[in-house]
């Protein structure tokens, strides 16, 4: 209805990307390669803390797989893009590290990056406090160096949430995003991380929420979730929760048309498309400046 907000929680692997989260990371470890640093290991402790500050060529592999450019944004984001467009957006919370939501167009304020970004590098040494962004961690992987401050040369870490963070913020955003919401999509994301996995439980009770899944049912962790969502989908007392099985980009494209919406979804996807010729560009869009060169990342050894 007019004036209605949605929010959308998405984990979207359409974009060719493996989720590291699953199968220990079997699919993530493809991605990056199957040589050094990454053979036969569980591709998911690339986001513990301490095993970045051991071992930072994993995180800088993981870099140079999701370099802008080397990933599109699919339909299923020009969909959260189209929602934005016209004012039904009230929130797009995402699990992903590869800024395709920002590649979309999904405006900052609308926009929460659960995991962080890679885009942005930060000293460790507070009193230096430098902020280096993709270009400067290119520079240093192709001249083989770990990320040291260029200034200080103390560890820089990425702008991430290792999996021992915990932001009391980002907790708070969900629960006034939840108050608010008059639907909720959960689009691809299997809610096994925390704060967004409480965003179901916590929508009003006669918010219709919608979950769009390839897996056939929702699997939660109760060493991570405290809270239990409790999705009814089938049962004679169901009334207001609905499942979709099978790809993202199919489920919106059957949404948008039942919308009559396909149009609009799919003229914005090939119209940014004609826009993000290539690298060069998708990087721009980012806010990366200084590299044009559209040659690939020499590969890490």
């Amino acid at each position: 209805s007019s004036g209605s907000a949605s929010s959308t929680v998405s984990s979207l692997p359409a974009a060719g990307i493996p989720d590291y989260r699953q199968y220990g990371g079997i699919e993530a470890r493809k991605l990056m390669g199957e040589e050094g640093y990454m053979e036969k290991r569980d591709a998911k402790v690339l986001l513990e803390r301490d095993e970045f500050h051991l071992h930072p060529y994993g995180m800088m592999r993981l870099c140079q797989a999701l370099w802008p450019g080397n990933h599109r944004p699919t339909l299923a984001h020009y969909f959260i893009k189209t929602l934005q467009e016209k004012g039904l957006l009230l929130r797009n919370w995402t699990e992903n590290l590869d800024n395709l939501e920002k590649l979309a167009g999904i405006r900052d304020d609308k926009l929460v990056e659960h995991s962080g970004s890679l885009l942005r590098w930060k000293c460790n040494n507070h009193k230096c406090g430098s902020v280096y962004d993709l270009l400067w961690l290119k520079d240093k992987m192709e001249r083989h160096q770990f990320p040291n401050c260029s200034k200080c040369y103390a560890k820089c870490t990425p702008d991430i949430q290792f999996l021992e963070d915990e932001s009391t913020s980002l907790h708070y955003q969900a629960s006034v995003d939840a108050a608010n919401c008059d639907l909720l999509i959960v689009l691809g994301s299997e809610l096994m991380e925390a704060p967004y996995c409480t965003i179901p439980a916590m929508v009003p009770w006669d918010v219709p929420r919608l979950v769009i899944s390839e897996h056939d049912e929702i699997e939660q962790d109760e060493d991570i979730i405290d809270t239990n969502v409790n999705f009814d989908f089938d049962s004679d007392e169901a009334y207001r929760d609905v499942f979709w099985q099978g790809s993202a980009d199919l489920a919106v494209l059957s949404l948008s048309s039942y919308l009559d919406w396909d149009r609009d979804v799919k003229y914005m996807m090939e119209s940014d498309t004609a826009i993000l010729k290539g690298r060069k560009e998708m990087q721009e869009r980012l806010g990366l400046f200084r590299d044009y060169s559209k040659e690939p990342l020499q590969k890490l050894r």
